[in-house]
């Protein structure tokens, strides 16, 4: 198979986040953020941190919240792969994410904006070392429970979950360029094969 560059094809940064494990077919699978600054340069690329906001909790980590990320990362994995599967999470995921939300909740401020609607927001100065950890257990929770979670897929050939967004439902690989494209060699590579054994 390809190897697979990292990409954010999740359409969502839930899944992005999850998408952070090179390949999940793999075993032992490789972490693509083996440290916390790994964890917070993801988050400057998903869009969840500010380069300014990278600094600051940078120097905010008490140590632990690698930790905290790898526990949500599991827990959202299992919850993701039940939900596409169509069977039920564990509760004790459910109970992990619940958790994490309340303290994402009380993270969250609000502030009006010049047009004149609330703005939600969970800052640095609220969530100190966890603010990449609760945006992306908001961003979860929002994905989880709305219209696009009967949208989620995992990739057959990697495990990298992504919201098919195709009008048809049709996506069916994390990306063409990596598994997508490994699949059309290999059928390709049979067929010709086939067709030399029989001439």
């Amino acid at each position: 198979m390809a190897t697979h560059r990292y990409e954010l094809v999740g359409g969502d940064p839930a899944l992005d986040f999850l998408n952070t494990i090179h390949d999940y077919s793999e075993e032992p699978r490789r972490d693509l953020i083996g440290s916390f600054d790994d964890a917070l340069r993801w988050g400057v690329a998903a869009g969840l941190l500010t380069p300014a906001e990278l600094r600051r909790v940078s120097a905010l980590d008490d140590g632990a919240e690698l930790s905290r990320l790898v526990e949500l990362r599991d827990a959202l994995q299992r919850v993701s792969s039940a939900m596409i599967a169509g069977r039920a999470p564990l509760s004790t995921d459910l109970h992990a994410l619940s958790r994490m939300a309340a303290e994402a909740a009380g993270a969250t401020s609000f502030r009006r904006t010049g047009g004149g609607v609330l703005q939600r927001t969970i800052g640095v100065g609220d969530a100190g070392a966890a603010v990449l950890r609760l945006r992306i257990v908001d961003a979860a929770i929002a994905l989880l429970t709305g219209e696009r979670a009967g949208r989620m897929k995992s990739c057959p050939a990697c495990g990298w979950f992504f919201v098919d967004a195709t009008r048809n439902r049709s996506r069916r690989w994390c990306s063409m360029s990596t598994c997508g494209a490994s699949a059309k060699s290999r059928r390709y590579y049979r067929k010709s094969r086939a067709r030399r054994s029989r001439g």
